[in-house]
């Protein structure tokens, strides 16, 4: 089997992912679209946590260092000493393909009325009290969320800059397997997912990952080739 080409991302609880919404929503905090209305994570915050996930996961093997700082860069970069280059985190393929066929050809304001039922099929509000600069609630200033819905899977594509090794792989998966948080307000329980590696074919993401992320001898017979 084919090695993992691309990144899962499957959102176990509503994650806020904030930013510009094609038409806008009215709420206070949006969320970020593509010209479509359906929402997706931003490749460059997907590399942040992955990066922080690789952080973490040298708590437990530290001599992965050095793959880490090839794998992502020194010290969260941009440049070009990474390997690892992530694309955009987005719903599949079959459903950005129904949703660009639905908007062909229409005209406003048509189009921005469907872009924004687009994006309430996979978004719902939220409300809250504005908290302070104190950390105390701010009485009367009520805020309304846009927050994509718990049971979402997106998929962002892998890109190397050079052929990664075993020990590239094992970092990766590691990150992958650390991150499971994204997103605005994670501490507040928003953003819970779990992240995967996955390739061509019918095989288990979370099976890849793990033998992936196996120490060297580990039983990694199978998962590809």
């Amino acid at each position: 089997m084919s090695r993992p080409d691309r990144v899962v991302v499957h959102l176990a609880s509503p994650a806020l992912f904030v930013g510009a919404s094609a038409d806008g929503t009215g709420a206070d905090t949006d969320v970020v679209t593509d010209e479509h209305g359906l929402p997706h994570l931003p490749r460059h915050r997907l590399a942040a946590r992955l990066r922080d996930g690789a952080d973490d996961a040298l708590v437990v093997a530290p001599g992965l260092a050095g793959a880490r700082d090839e794998v992502f860069g020194q010290a969260h970069s941009h440049g070009a000493d990474r390997m690892l280059r992530v694309g955009h985190a987005v719903l599949g393929d079959g459903v950005r393909a129904a949703v660009a066929r639905a908007l062909a050809g229409r005209a406003e304001p048509m189009r921005s009325t469907l872009r924004r039922a687009v994006t309430d099929a996979y978004t719902t509000l939220e409300s809250g009290i504005e908290i302070g600069p104190e950390g105390a609630p701010e009485p009367g200033r009520l805020r309304t969320h846009r927050v994509l819905l718990p049971g979402l899977t997106l998929t962002a594509a892998l890109t190397w800059a050079s052929p990664p090794n075993e020990e590239h792989w094992r970092l990766l998966a590691r990150a992958c397997l650390a991150t499971t948080r994204i997103g605005l307000r994670g501490t507040r329980g928003r953003g819970r997912v779990d992240v995967r590696l996955a390739g061509p074919g019918g095989t288990d993401p979370h099976a890849v990952t793990l033998s992936l992320a196996s120490p060297p001898g580990g039983d990694r017979e199978g998962v590809f080739a």
